[in-house]
């Protein structure tokens, strides 16, 4: 699971992480709003008003009268109206009030619940269809009831349960609008994705055109001479697995073999029978041979596109000692890309059975390469060229590909 978290990008990772927090928020508020719907409240009123939970109890006094005024008996009938007001921001449900009364009196009659006396209190249910309170609404009730005196009602006690909605919670907006944000991010994400997909892919299109194409190049230098068949290919590969061993990044490794592959194309000016000669060149032929690399940069001089294309067909004849040609660049003032071309090259010319020569013997080369470290090559690339050799990388080079 690790392994593949790693290969994602890091903005499909925080896209995830971020939605696994709002999920866990989400349960979170759900099981919030079901334990709170769940629990029951009970309020307790002193003079019909308690400002910490927005509610408020009342009952007034309509309308009075007395009965057998002047006997015994006498009473006194009062109407009395109430109202509960709901200020919370969620409806009430299943409640009930009771109410203290001062002093025992006789339930007349009553509207908009059911009425009984318990024990000097009067205790009010609501009727189905009164049976909720609104958020933000009252609700209101009444009897007559028939006593010594006026009553007065100030004491009370709410109980029921609150219903209870996401909105009312803040972190309910938190996730709306952090989910709105998630959305917006995954869809830039999604639309960049895309995009960068369609540019990778036209990306290795292009790569690959001109990959054929400098390949194509190539194979035509390397077709003037039957024994270099392969030879650009070849150096390419190499160049780039000592490109990668010297610490370069991809897209330098890759730019190093479109470079090798074009290190030789001055020789498409050549004459064939100086190219393909069996026997030593002389004087004039060898200055004819060592003009390709001055040719080379010439043609490859407008070649913008690869950084340093013109320098490994200029200077892949450079000697680290300064000896080289065509202008017997010294150690690290010849380029790295010719720098590496060069011993690339010098491997495959000896490994490779030419017109004047056979191939030479492992152990030769291999000595070659070390007696000139320092001399004609850079001592830091040949030390990597050593390594191929000895692991056997270069025993078989057609495994290895332009990048």
């Amino acid at each position: 699971m690790m392994k593949r978290l790693k290969k994602l990008p890091v903005g499909a990772i925080t896209l995830l992480v971020t939605l696994l927090l709002l999920v866990a928020g989400w349960l979170y508020l759900d099981n919030k709003v079901e334990t709170d719907s769940n629990n029951p409240f009970a309020l307790q009123f002193d003079g019909g008003r308690d400002d910490s939970v927005h509610v408020n109890v009342g009952i007034d006094v309509v309308k009075s009268w007395v009965n057998d005024e002047g006997l015994e008996s006498q009473t006194v009938g009062a109407q009395y109206d109430g109202t509960i007001l709901n200020g919370y921001s969620s409806d009430i449900e299943n409640w009930k009030l009771i109410i203290t009364m001062p002093e025992e009196g006789v339930l007349d009659s009553s509207w908009n619940g059911t009425y009984s006396v318990e024990g000097g209190r009067i205790v009010l249910t609501p009727d189905e269809n009164t049976n909720i309170i609104p958020a933000g609404e009252e609700k209101t009730f009444g009897f007559i009831m028939i006593s010594k005196e006026v009553l007065d009602f100030s004491k009370f006690e709410l109980v029921g349960y609150r219903q209870t909605t996401y909105t009312q919670y803040p972190i309910f907006w938190v996730i709306v609008v952090s989910a709105g944000v998630w959305v917006v991010g995954f869809l830039s994400y999604l639309i960049v994705s895309i995009r960068i997909r369609a540019f990778e892919r036209r990306r290795e299109n292009d790569a690959k055109i001109i990959t054929q194409t400098m390949n194509t190049f190539a194979g035509l230098i390397d077709a003037k001479d039957p024994y270099t068949k392969g030879h650009s290919a070849r150096v390419s590969i190499y160049a780039q697995e000592l490109g990668r061993r010297l610490g370069m990044n991809t897209d330098e490794i890759r730019s190093l073999g479109y470079i090798a592959l074009m290190h030789d194309c001055g020789k498409i000016g050549v004459p064939d029978n100086v190219l393909t000669k069996p026997a030593k060149l002389d004087t004039e032929e060898r200055k004819i041979v060592e003009e390709h690399t001055t040719r080379g940069g010439y043609v490859l001089e407008n070649f913008t596109a690869i950084a340093g294309i013109r320098d490994g067909a200029l200077y892949h004849h450079e000697r680290y000692d300064g000896n080289g040609y065509p202008k017997g660049l010294k150690g690290a003032d010849i380029p790295l890309c010719a720098r590496i071309i060069c011993v690339a090259d010098a491997y495959d010319a000896m490994n490779s059975d030419r017109c004047y020569r056979p191939r030479m013997p492992r152990e030769k080369i291999v000595k070659e390469l070390d007696d000139n470290a320092g001399k004609q090559f850079d001592p830091d690339v040949v030390v990597h060229m050593l390594a191929m050799i000895r692991e056997g990388f270069c025993d078989n080079p057609t495994k290895g590909k332009q990048e």
